[in-house]
């Protein structure tokens, strides 16, 4: 049990070298490490972002050599390391081109696997009926939500377009209130600026719980350019820490007394009317 942590978010570019992805993310980890960071929280995809048609070859095998590195780097460096999402292939599946999982791990201190999540919602943008960039396409839908107790903290955990559905979060607190949040993301430039740090907020206030959120920036992917501003919300809905739409390493302070003065202070959790909604849904 840590009733205080330091948290560390990243931004990145990734683009299509996976290698060199890679190595970058490993690399900002042992930064984030050496700022003192307890838990660290990479981005979406953080390993490949290109040609749709290249992302099943970029694809790891289930826990495959990616996931290994991972779990390494967390052991080495004695942290909890929220491994972002990156491409999986989907155990079973053949081996030809198809649809993979966008999954995201959490390793321990001991670099020992605590949780899984295949992101649930696909996102794909339109604009005037046409599709600009559809996720579905290439990726298969999870079908379960994940939460997890870590250090005497209840995390809930999310991917990007995850983070429009409300719902997903209160399921995930259904049994008892979520600490933390997280959200690693390939937030896009167009819906970013307008929606990000207003969804953060809203879910860091709806659950008094803070809110960890890492996005990548920039563009290395055609037109696709992703907002960054990776950022640490508390639960009050109060922005602690912001990279901004560069490359960096947010960190922060959370407490749970700071979750509890919330829920004292106002006890809207308490307060909600879970049976009366059911009736509606």
């Amino acid at each position: 049990m840590r009733e205080d942590l330091t948290i560390a978010t990243i931004s990145l570019s990734s683009g299509a070298d996976l290698k060199q992805n890679l190595a970058n993310a490993l690399e900002a980890v042992e930064k984030a490490a050496k700022r003192g960071a307890d838990w660290v929280l990479l981005p979406e995809v953080f390993t490949y972002i290109g040609e749709n048609s290249r992302i099943f070859d970029h694809a790891d095998p289930v826990r495959g050599p990616i996931y290994e590195s991972l779990a390494k780097k967390a052991s080495d460096l004695n942290i909890c390391l929220f491994a972002g999402s990156y491409a999986e292939r989907i155990d079973g599946g053949p081996n030809t081109d198809s649809k993979v999982h966008n999954v995201s791990y959490v390793f321990d201190r001991s670099g020992n696997e605590q949780a899984r999540y295949v992101k649930t919602h696909l996102f794909n943008l339109f604009d005037k009926g046409r599709p600009i960039y559809c996720e579905s396409d290439t990726y298969q839908a999870g079908h379960s939500l994940e939460s997890l107790i870590l250090e005497g903290w209840k995390v809930g955990l999310s991917i990007c377009y995850d983070l429009r559905f409300p719902q997903l979060y209160q399921a995930l607190a259904a049994s008892s209130p979520l600490d933390i949040i997280t959200v690693p993301a390939a937030f896009t430039l167009e819906t970013g600026k307008d929606h990000w740090e207003v969804l953060l907020r809203a879910r860091a206030i709806e659950l008094q719980a803070y809110v960890i959120a890492a996005n990548q920036f920039g563009s290395k992917a055609g037109s696709k350019r992703n907002y960054g501003h990776s950022m640490i919300i508390d639960p009050w809905g109060y922005k602690l820490a912001d990279t901004g739409d560069q490359y960096g390493i947010a960190l922060a302070e959370i407490s749970k007394k700071r979750i509890s003065e919330i829920r004292k202070k106002l006890p809207a959790l308490k307060d909600a009317k879970d049976s009366l909604y059911k009736k509606y849904l």
